[in-house]
């Protein structure tokens, strides 16, 4: 991918110019003012962009002209200030010159790509402007089938795309005909995780699937004592296999056998861990659990365990994310996922 510098092709924004826009030396232009001839020398297009930003225009409306994003305004003005506030020079690469859409990647004074700008020609024959920021990710969102949303307070139903399907947490089983329904949501481009809210209701919550960037929404059930007992205590069991410290057969008591979660788990070779005392457990606790269907189930679990072979001692700090199905009146893990950060004991480093 080709960089071009300020002196081979012209197209390095100078410190001077930017100041000039932003000490209205230069009267800058809105990009959704340009005409084509305009808005297709990139030089200008990048110039009057910034100096757009620098003179208060309300960029965020004019993105939502490039892009069919749900970011927060707030969200969308804080990430235009980390890239043009302080910027002293740019330079940039082409990604698109087609006729009606033009896309370049900007780079800073010390070549470090900081970001994207793309320009979209609109029905009338004007240009509308839109800074694609690095690090944008898509997320999908597995809703109750049949409630409505909300995503950072915009209605999200134009971005609805799947009706009724079985929720992605329970994709493990053999047999998903017991599995929650859900509606798909995908919502790409964001900046921050997104806040999913529901329509006209209260009680309901959201948990991030640890695998991915998908995000379920239920009835908040965190406050159910029974349901937090009942998933501690099986963590604790998943745990106890690996270690040694019960047999297969514990796990498969409280799983649902026919599931990809069971037939890993139940070829994993236990043979490594040392001989060991009595373990203790402590920190245990249900952090969140979300109800998808009255008889289904995400939580994420966590719990320190410790363990001593009399010359070693070792705490874990353990967190599970735990997918669980209400079969004939007992609760079975139907999905699990493994992701220590859940604890807040884990040191990251």
């Amino acid at each position: 991918m080709m960089r071009i510098s300020w002196k081979k092709a012209a197209a390095v924004i100078c410190a001077a110019a930017i100041t000039g826009l932003a000490v209205g030396k230069v009267t800058p232009k809105n990009l959704i003012d340009a005409s084509a001839e305009e808005a297709a020398a990139p030089a200008d297009l990048i110039r009057e962009y910034i100096g757009a930003y620098q003179s208060g225009s309300d960029l965020y409306s004019e993105s939502l002209k490039v892009v069919n994003h749900l970011n927060a305004e707030s969200d969308y003005n804080d990430a235009l200030k980390s890239v043009y506030d302080g910027l002293s020079s740019v330079q940039y690469s082409v990604v698109n010159d087609s006729d009606s859409v033009k896309e370049y990647k900007l780079y800073n004074s010390d070549n470090v790509h900081i970001a994207n700008l793309r320009s979209v020609q609109q029905s009338d024959g004007t240009w509308a402007s839109a800074t694609i920021f690095n690090g944008q990710k898509d997320y999908k969102v597995e809703v109750p089938t049949g409630l409505s949303i909300t995503i950072n307070g915009l209605d999200a139903s134009a971005h609805q795309t799947k009706t009724a399907v079985p929720a992605d947490n329970y994709s493990g089983l053999s047999d998903s005909s017991s599995a929650p329904l859900v509606d798909v949501y995908e919502v790409d481009g964001m900046i921050n995780e997104p806040t999913v809210e529901v329509t006209g209701q209260s009680g309901y919550t959201t948990i991030r699937d640890v695998t991915s960037n998908t995000i379920y929404v239920g009835e908040d059930a965190s406050s159910d004592s029974d349901l937090a007992s009942t998933l501690i205590s099986d963590a604790k069991i998943c745990a106890g296999w690996p270690a040694q410290d019960n047999g297969i057969g514990a796990v498969a008591a409280i799983s649902i056998t026919d599931s990809d979660f069971y037939q890993r788990v139940s070829g994993v070779q236990n043979q490594w861990f040392t001989a060991h005392g009595t373990p203790t457990y402590s920190n245990e606790a249900a952090l969140k659990i979300v109800r998808q269907s009255e008889d289904s189930m995400i939580a994420n679990v966590i719990f320190d365990y410790y363990a001593s072979n009399g010359d070693v001692d070792r705490t874990w700090h353990c967190g599970y994310q735990m997918t669980m199905l209400n079969v004939g009146g007992t609760w079975k893990i139907a999905g699990f996922g493994v992701d220590s950060t859940l604890n807040p004991n884990q040191k990251t480093y």
